[in-house]
């Protein structure tokens, strides 16, 4: 005997996606909108699929230069990822590069390591990313 009412079990599925960024590195080169010669912070950002707040699948990755004077940010172009990867330079070796073109004084901006964002003295937390600072 059919009642015509049947039952069917049914799943949630939770997706999304997410950002990452990583900070990859440093740059010295012209600023378009400077016109003057910069340090450029060079950071990648990358979106994941994820299921289950799990991240499984990247689907997107983009490299970016921000100016360390302007905050302009540019988008490297895929072309480019080679040349601007085999320029990279660290914080230690920038302020090496830095110290010895202003005659032994090192210059050292405070920055976030995570987005490179400018800081000031007495801050515990990245104005731009959230990140708790050393």
């Amino acid at each position: 005997m059919d009642s015509g009412f049947r039952l069917y079990s049914s799943m949630v599925l939770l997706f999304g996606n997410k950002n990452y960024g990583d900070h990859l590195g440093f740059i010295v080169t012209r600023c378009p909108n400077c016109r003057s010669d910069q340090v450029f912070a060079v950071h990648q950002e990358r979106r994941k699929l994820t299921v289950y707040f799990v991240p499984t699948i990247q689907y997107r990755v983009k490299q970016y230069m921000t100016c360390t004077r302007c905050v302009t940010r540019y988008e490297i172009a895929e072309e480019l990822k080679t040349e601007i990867a085999e320029r990279l330079m660290t914080k230690d070796q920038l302020d090496k590069v830095l110290g010895e073109l202003s005659g032994g004084t090192p210059l050292t901006t405070p920055s976030c390591l995570v987005c490179s964002s400018s800081l000031n003295a007495g801050m515990k937390y990245c104005p731009q990313c959230g990140t708790r600072l050393i």
